[in-house]
């Protein structure tokens, strides 16, 4: 009977870890090329809307991933970390009303990709 209980601490693939970070890279670029162009707002808010649904992807992903165990809680809150800080770099895509500088918008769009690398990272140690 024990035998045949799943075993929820099955590391992530190769495969998975590797789109984690073109992901975690793709994000931090992508926010940091949209703050530094002078986008119209629509443009703005469709990257805003694109970043979030990769955030929500990953954790929508690990809910549903087979034989994965459930989230803690420090997970749980990077997680949500991660979705209200990126409010940072999306009040200047959105509003145009951000940091205005390169060192401005380097750190903004760093703050919901550290959440986002340690959300991973946590889900990944086992």
């Amino acid at each position: 009977m024990i035998d045949a209980a799943p075993d929820l601490s099955r590391p992530a693939p190769l495969g998975e870890r590797i789109i984690g970070v073109v992901t975690l890279v793709g994000l931090y670029a992508g926010l940091v090329v949209a703050l530094e162009s002078d986008l119209p707002r629509w443009a703005g808010i469709c990257v805003y809307l694109a970043a979030l649904t990769l955030l929500f992807g990953w954790s929508g992903h690990h809910e549903v991933a087979v034989r994965r165990r459930p989230h803690t809680k420090p997970e749980m809150a990077v997680r949500f970390c991660g979705v209200v800080s990126l409010s940072l770099p999306g009040a200047g895509l959105v509003f145009d009303n951000g940091p205005g500088t390169l060192t401005g918008h380097l750190v903004a769009a760093a703050a919901p990709t550290l959440a986002a690398a340690v959300y991973l990272v946590l889900r990944w140690r086992r």
